[in-house]
């Protein structure tokens, strides 16, 4: 027993209607009432160093995975940059709410990932001339400091990739402001007729479907592997903000939550590491 508990044990027994007036009982509840209020509060403040100790070292474990990485790949939409692609594309067409409501649909369970994609692009059905006018008008904002992690990556020797449930025409310009290669985004592809207006997408493409970035991972695994090195195994690190990335851990080694733009909390509770500034993983 500890002296807190000893100490309440002794403040009862003293205040104890057996043993004690009902004047030495209102004398002695006010010290096992403040006596309790510490109590809570040393238990509450321990808690919370405990909790806070836990979250610092997370961060210094995700920031040591980072280093130790070999590849690091990023979602787009809420982490490379601060915007939902599709989500500001169809604002822009004047088709925001019903996305909206088809996307709370389908995060209800009710169709699957590319069922959802070609619907809500149905939905929009963005002309080449409109994308180029969103491109101009409304261009993503990076998320702060992903340019200086990015190239603090680069200064040492991590391949960087980019995987993203979005469209290579919006995502290709956000590639080149970070001077990431074109080859190295995984993205969908929206298709046009020689007339400039939408007819679908390349449902070829891995992130067109669930499980998707998975996939994605997977290939990139493939196309960084040495036939000629024996137990040629890169590390392979995925940071995002949504469910679909953390997912993609296997095959990627590791995740990393991204939480500076929006937090999912289903995805803070889930995933091992979690950040809300890239800075944290310099």
């Amino acid at each position: 027993m500890n002296r807190w508990n000893k100490s309440i044990v002794s403040l009862v027994a003293i205040a104890s209607p057996s043993t004690s007036t009902n004047s030495s009982a209102q004398v002695i509840m006010p010290q096992i009432q403040s006596l309790v209020r510490n109590l809570t509060t040393t238990v509450t403040t321990t808690g919370s160093k405990t909790t806070a100790e836990n979250k610092s070292k997370r961060v210094l474990e995700a920031k040591r995975i980072i280093q130790s990485a070999d590849i690091v790949c990023f979602d787009v939409d809420s982490t490379v940059i601060k915007e939902e692609g599709i989500d500001e594309l169809a604002e822009f067409c004047g088709k925001g709410e019903e996305v909206s409501n088809l996307t709370k649909e389908a995060m209800g369970g009710a169709m699957t990932f590319q069922e959802a994609l070609r619907r809500r692009l149905d939905i929009i059905k963005p002309t080449q001339s409109q994308i180029r006018q969103f491109l101009l008008e409304k261009p993503s904002t990076l998320s702060p400091r992903i340019k200086e992690f990015i190239e603090y990556l680069k200064s040492h020797g991590k391949k960087i990739y980019l995987i993203s449930g979005g469209f290579h025409s919006l995502i290709d310009p956000v590639c080149q402001e970070l001077e990431i290669p074109l080859t190295n985004l995984f993205a969908n592809k929206l298709l046009f007729d020689f007339n400039g207006n939408y007819a679908g997408f390349d449902i070829n493409q891995p992130t067109s479907r669930s499980g998707g970035k998975g996939d994605a991972i997977a290939q990139i695994r493939m196309a960084n592997s040495s036939q000629l090195i024996e137990n040629d195994r890169k590390t392979i690190v995925m940071i995002g903000d949504g469910a679909t990335d953390l997912e993609s851990s296997p095959p990627a080694d590791y995740f990393i939550g991204y939480g500076g733009n929006v937090i999912r909390e289903p995805v803070r509770e889930r995933a091992l590491y979690f950040v809300t500034d890239f800075s944290q993983l310099m």
